[in-house]
């Protein structure tokens, strides 16, 4: 049995009242009426009736439309309110629909009323469905977002647990050029997809024996050889996961040189991407400035020199420049124990 809906009357007038119950009926509106005239009525009747639908008239002894609808608005801003008036003109209707009113009805005029209320109440379905099928994407959008982390955060985990000594190094990389990534103002999309490709960056050195790896002195010419590979073996890992962003390229770029001297891939200037750009100072920083198993950390002073030494030759001038502002002028240091 389909349920009648509860219809809220501001009205003072009595027969006015049952004039408009009289076009409801005749229209085949199915509802359970209740009539206030007073701003406390109604405001009480609001929570307590629970109403489907407001029809208001515009002007009463103690009380007003206007007043109504501005109470409404707030306490119950998803129940249809439509103006029933002799009272109001065509200007001042159209004044009442900006102020958040969903319709109005002439009392000259009550036969249009049944259809203007179930215009109103279908629209109102509508916008529920509407909002809680955006409700449940948000949902969703949460629930991939927060899969998403812990899968990166897997991903990461794997290379550190092989190589212990560099542990944090890829969490260090994404924070420092994370943060070059907002000193540049960039869009927060593209900030976060930068901190994704420095967590995973050094993935690939998942093939790399670990013996070479945790190395306590210099690496042989065939073994750097074997340490080279990593970026792009990063990328065969990485380029099959659909991610948002450009991951897997910036991972496979992280070591290419503005001069071409990079690897794997010799590529230089405009041919490597701007996270690539980013990654590659701070992957060079946060490196130089902590212990190795065959050297001891120099040190962020020494780091920032060697950037320095290689602005606008080998790293990206602008990279640089962000980069250090953040060390010198802003206090960032990623590097210090919680």
């Amino acid at each position: 049995m389909k349920r009648e809906i509860r219809i809220l009357m501001v009205e003072d007038n009595p027969d006015d009242f049952e004039l408009i119950k009289h076009a409801l009926t005749k229209g085949g509106i199915s509802f359970q009426p209740l009539r206030v005239d007073t701003k406390e009525d109604f405001s009480r009747e609001l929570e307590h009736f629970r109403p489907d639908l407001i029809l208001s008239d515009y002007q009463l002894p103690t009380f007003d439309g206007i007043s109504a609808l501005a109470v409404a608005v707030i306490e119950a801003p998803d129940v249809p309110f439509i103006f029933v008036s002799g009272a109001i003109g065509e200007q001042l209707a159209i004044e009442t629909l900006k102020g958040g009113a969903t319709d109005y009805v002439f009392k000259g005029h009550l036969n249009q009323l049944a259809p203007a209320v179930s215009r109103a109440l279908e629209e109102a379905r509508e916008k529920r469905a509407r909002r809680s099928a955006e409700d449940g994407l948000r949902q969703t959008l949460v629930k991939l977002q927060r899969t998403l982390d812990q899968t990166v955060e897997a991903l990461a985990s794997i290379t550190e647990i092989r190589d212990p000594y560099t542990a944090g190094h890829q969490q260090r990389v994404a924070q420092i050029s994370s943060a070059i990534g907002e000193e540049f103002g960039l869009p927060r999309d593209m900030v976060e997809g930068i901190h994704v490709a420095g967590t995973l960056h050094d993935i690939g050195k998942i093939a790399v024996p670990a013996e070479i790896l945790t190395k306590p002195s210099k690496l042989l010419e065939m073994e750097f050889g074997l340490v080279k590979t990593h970026p792009q073996v990063g990328y065969q890992i990485l380029k099959g996961i659909e991610f948002p962003w450009p991951v897997a390229e910036a991972v496979l770029q992280h070591h290419e040189r503005l001069d071409g001297s990079g690897y794997p891939r010799g590529l230089s200037a405009n041919e490597i991407i701007s996270e690539a750009r980013i990654l590659a100072v701070a992957d060079v920083v946060e490196a130089m400035a902590s212990h190795r198993p065959y050297r001891p950390a120099f040190g962020i002073d020494m780091a920032l020199d060697e950037i320095l030494r290689g602005r606008g030759t080998i790293f990206d001038p602008e990279v640089c420049d962000a980069c250090i502002r953040l060390f010198e002028e802003k206090g960032f240091d990623p590097f210090k124990q919680p």
